[in-house]
């Protein structure tokens, strides 16, 4: 069961859904179709600005920590070297049986004052901010959860025909159509399927219940459950270790009752990578099976979140993206361009971890015949292959395939421009077309 924090946030989303108001995007347009489409362009802007803000304010986070750290170690040695010439004072004083203006006592009182004094900040900031972000992330992720559950049942209501439920005659008269009890209803129903299900148990719904694929070959589902209750632990628990934790997740990280679990820079962006895959991908196959009519929209956004993936070096992810398109089998030359494309991207996310067996292998599915230069420069580097790469970058340029901003963007130039003569060369291409 939910807690009741949990429920209430769960309630919230649910409601604004009702209301037809988007949740994720409170100034789109109230008349904007909201679809899988919509859904999933919520949830990639809300991981991207999680990332953002995680970044933009992580290194001042980690410098301020760092600065008091430094303030600390700078009054501890300021602290010890002062009283330790107060002490040798006093033993003087002692020893030549003079006045003492060094007793014991007014030491104490005058170092005892100064550790009153001294700001007793902890260095927690990286913390803080490392924490918040990871409960966005959870967060979100829940969102999405939410919203696709919303829209099947909104779409799709003939699947709750036989599910009886309870009405009451106030509530009856709360409504004066059809439609709005209906909306009613499929509100209530997401909102028991959020309330009594556990996270198990909601994955089981898409998988059974709404034959969605949750792609157990791709996605860690393992490592989302303990993402999920680690969030827990913070929310709940003091971010201290229990026994519910070390069950729930079979305790990947061997931890200890009662230990403190923190969030850094490296479990967060692990995090992040996980929860956008997981997310991307149950969309995709939303997207497939309750928007079939848009489903060049589909595989546009699966090449163009490789290139995104490649650019942030986030190869792993490219490659699982990757084979999960590989599923899909084209029905038009839009979209057997575009795989074409998507297989360009995973090939160059092989090159760059230098995973030259599979590289291979995907380099043999490649025919670029009858492609375009561009395709054709490509295929030339993923094979290490410069043998006529000038003649195509000068048909390319003519073609106004590729510019200066392009060559300088896209990773798979990476592999020319390590080349100093060949990237001069390449460089010079462009000035003189």
């Amino acid at each position: 069961m939910a807690s009741l924090p949990e429920l209430k946030l769960k309630k919230q989303i649910i409601r604004k859904m009702s209301e037809n108001k988007p949740i994720l995007h409170p100034k789109k347009n109230k008349k904007e179709k909201i679809n899988v489409e919509f859904i999933y362009k919520s949830f990639v802007d809300n991981i991207e600005s999680v990332h953002l803000y995680f970044k933009k304010f992580g290194s001042l986070a980690i410098g301020e920590d760092e600065t008091i750290i430094s303030e600390k170690e700078k009054f501890h040695k300021e602290f010890l070297s002062e009283l330790t010439s107060d002490l040798e004072k006093l033993k003087e004083e002692k020893e030549n049986d003079v006045i003492q203006d060094y007793d014991s006592e007014k030491i104490f009182r005058k170092f005892a004052g100064k550790i009153n004094k001294k700001n007793k900040i902890s260095p927690k900031n990286f913390e803080i901010l490392s924490r918040s972000s990871f409960l966005m992330l959870n967060n979100y992720f829940e969102y999405l959860l939410t919203d696709l559950l919303t829209y099947y049942y909104n779409k799709f209501k003939s699947s709750l025909n036989e599910k009886e439920f309870k009405l009451s005659l106030k509530e009856l008269n709360e409504y004066e159509t059809i439609e709005e009890v209906n909306k009613f209803l499929i509100l209530k129903e997401v909102e028991t399927i959020l309330v009594e299900k556990t996270f198990d148990q909601l994955l089981s719904h898409f998988e059974e219940k709404l034959t969605i694929s949750l792609e157990r070959d791709l996605i860690n589902w393992d490592k989302i459950i303990e993402f999920r209750e680690r969030r827990h632990l913070i929310v709940h628990n003091s971010s201290i270790v229990n026994k519910k934790y070390i069950s729930r997740t079979k305790n990947p990280f061997n931890f200890k009752i009662g230990e403190i679990i923190h969030i850094d820079n490296t479990y967060f962006i692990n995090a992040l990578k996980e929860f956008k895959l997981a997310g991307q991908l149950l969309l995709f196959n939303c997207w497939g099976n309750w928007d079939k009519e848009n489903i060049d929209s589909a595989l546009y956004e699966i090449m163009i979140q490789t290139f995104e993936d490649l650019k942030v070096k986030n190869y792993e992810t490219v490659i699982k993206t990757c084979k999960y398109s590989e599923k899909i089998t084209a029905r038009n030359e839009q979209q057997e361009d575009i795989i074409f494309r998507v297989n360009i991207n995973k090939a160059i996310a092989l090159k760059k971890l230098k995973n030259n067996a599979e590289l291979s292998k995907t380099l043999k599915n490649i025919q670029v015949g009858t492609a375009s230069p561009i395709f054709k420069i490509a295929f030339q580097i993923l094979n290490d292959n410069h043998n006529g790469l000038i003649d195509n970058f000068k048909k390319a340029i003519i073609l106004d395939e590729i510019n200066i901003d392009y060559y300088l963007e896209w990773p798979i130039f990476d592999f020319v421009r390590d080349n100093e003569e060949l990237h001069f060369e390449l460089l010079e291409t462009f000035k003189n077309n």
